[in-house]
């Protein structure tokens, strides 16, 4: 089982720093890439270390609000991990992860600056906009670093930040005061048809992106009151998959799924 596996790396890491009594001026710099996200995107966050030299074992947490991203899994693992058939990781609890290894071989490894260590994969479920902090600490796994000169190092931790360039809560309460959106059919095999009712005047650009967050489709112009149309064809859309419609004015920002099938 992996919990049983990961434990028994941990307890055998945390055995041999227990031997490591020096501590260091000597530091390694671990990180976290920052991204700009859309709502129900996936993503790949990697761990980065930096002065990775002759390092025997090391061990740390990492963190994220699980609110706001679904954890999808591990990936990437440095092959200089691959050393023994023990899980490195353990089971994500709410939000938070640890990590573990530990070099049987008392060789050490030595990395260069900035290679990713292992990355994690999310899928953002929060709708709304906001920053968030892909961070590090003590839990679930306590952070110890140490390298063949029995030495146990300071760790610099550097966070990563997420955007999610979602919703806007103050736009979404106004949109109802300015135009009704209706998407039909949703989902759609061929073509959806966007119709809007303005109920102002108003200047809008009108966006599609893909579920990577690639801009597809862009459009800009002036709308009298009133309603209008606009049909989106599968030209729009190359693969089935979850869509995101966006009309934005200054006065107001109004979302809508479009799922392709």
């Amino acid at each position: 089982m992996i919990l049983n596996t990961y434990t028994v790396r941990v307890a055998l890491a945390v055995a041999l720093l227990a031997l490591l009594p020096t501590f260091s001026k000597a530091q390694v710099t671990i990180l976290s890439t920052s991204h700009i996200v859309q709502p129900d995107e996936a993503f790949t966050v990697d761990i980065k270390g930096v002065d990775f030299e002759n390092i025997l074992a090391c061990q740390f947490s990492v963190s994220w609000d699980s609110t706001a991203f679904q954890f999808l899994g591990t990936e990437n693992l440095n092959a200089a991990f691959l050393d023994y058939p023990l899980e490195h990781f353990g089971s994500p609890i709410m939000g938070q992860l640890g990590f573990s290894w530990l070099d049987f071989s008392l060789a050490g490894i030595t990395l260069e600056d900035s290679t990713t260590l292992f990355s994690l994969k999310f899928k953002t479920i929060e709708e709304y906009s906001g920053d968030y902090t892909v961070g590090f600490g003590n839990f679930p796994t306590a952070v110890e670093v140490a390298d063949t000169a029995e030495t146990v190092l300071n760790v610099e931790f550097h966070e990563g930040t997420i955007t999610i360039d979602g919703i806007s809560g103050l736009f979404t309460r106004n949109a109802s005061d300015w135009v009704q959106l209706r998407c039909a059919p949703n989902p759609f095999h061929q073509q959806t048809q966007v119709q809007l009712d303005f109920l102002r005047p108003s200047t809008v650009s009108i966006s599609v992106s893909a579920p990577d967050g690639r801009p597809l489709f862009s459009r800009q112009g002036f709308f009298p009151a009133g309603p209008a149309t606009l049909d989106l064809s599968k030209d729009i859309f190359s693969q089935a998959g979850v869509y995101l419609l966006k009309i934005q004015s200054k006065d107001f920002l109004i979302t809508q799924k479009l799922i392709a099938l």
